[in-house]
């Protein structure tokens, strides 16, 4: 039994020592050139496991060099993100022990990965330390770090004293009530939508506002959505640079709610938005859904899309 576990013991060894000096070569590369070998990137991808990965890349998270540390959790990302489902919260997990790093810019570039990822992702470690970094309000990217607690669902004492800060500034103010509307406050929620209402419906209203209003995933808030959906003014700028004649806010709105809503009769692509051959059709399409639909389900494991 003992010569049994010493092989085993022996072969683990091996297996991570070959992982380990595959993860130098490629960033010993990296580090002279800072291009990526995309066909050894690959190789690396796919050859290992989430757990075996982020284990040789330990040394890396922590570089002196921002490229580097960069590039490890780039690597963790691409895993994590086609990842199985069992593997995911790993990856998950190594982010969220990066966002205190002393580079602002890869704290946001991690907050920012974190987004793509489901409420199911997040092991208890992780929604630990993301609920214990918000009260560090100068944490860079803050109201990033709001919207993802807001999403996973965790922080809601603190987040509901700071709120009650009558010296917030009302960007704050904004972020910490979407994410409380996201956990379910049907005041924050309220208090959302009625800010939006004051707002006159222009492309910057559709563009910079709704996606927030969608986030809090909340039927008041998506239900204005839809109001305006149903809107034919001509209020917003066409896509079109060649066309200089205004065209409802609808078909950006389309693309809005696609991801929210489940059972959506119209599939919008993430990179590419809407396509349809004939807009005016795909709209009636949508619209007479929400008419037979009122009662539809929301999708709250993603954080936007």
């Amino acid at each position: 039994m003992k010569k049994t576990y010493f092989i085993l013991f022996i072969l683990i060894s091996c297996n991570i020592n070959i992982i380990a000096s595959e993860i130098n070569d490629y960033f010993a590369k990296y580090r002279q050139t800072n291009k990526s070998d995309y066909a050894i990137e690959g190789k690396i991808l796919s050859k290992y496991d989430t757990e075996k990965l982020t284990e040789a890349l330990q040394p890396y998270y922590t570089d002196t060099l921002l490229i580097i540390r960069q590039q490890a959790y780039y690597l963790t990302y691409r895993k994590g993100n086609n990842a199985p489902s069992a593997e995911r919260k790993t990856a998950v997990n190594r982010l969220v022990k990066g966002i205190p790093d002393a580079d602002s810019g890869l704290t946001g570039q991690l907050l920012g990965y974190l987004q793509s990822f489901s409420v199911a992702d997040f092991d208890s470690e992780s929604r630990s330390l993301i609920a214990g970094r918000l009260k560090y309000i100068d944490t860079p990217h803050y109201d990033k770090l709001v919207l993802l607690a807001g999403f996973i669902g965790v922080g809601n004492d603190v987040l509901q004293e700071l709120y009650r800060n009558p010296g917030l500034s009302v960007k704050r103010k904004w972020y910490i009530a979407l994410a409380l509307a996201r956990m379910g406050n049907n005041e924050q929620t309220a208090w959302c939508v009625q800010q939006v209402k004051k707002a006159p419906v222009n492309n910057g209203l559709i563009e910079n506002v709704l996606p927030d209003l969608i986030y809090t995933r909340q039927k008041e808030a998506i239900d204005y959505c839809v109001e305006l959906l149903f809107s034919d003014e001509k209020l917003c700028q066409s896509p079109n640079p060649d066309l200089s004649e205004k065209i409802p806010c609808a078909y950006r709105i389309i693309e809005l709610l696609a991801p929210a809503i489940e059972d959506f009769p119209i599939k919008v692509d993430p990179s590419t938005g809407l396509e349809s051959d004939d807009y005016p059709k795909t709209l009636q399409t949508v619209r007479e859904w929400f008419k037979k639909n009122s009662d539809y389900k929301i999708n709250k494991e993603t954080f936007f899309n």
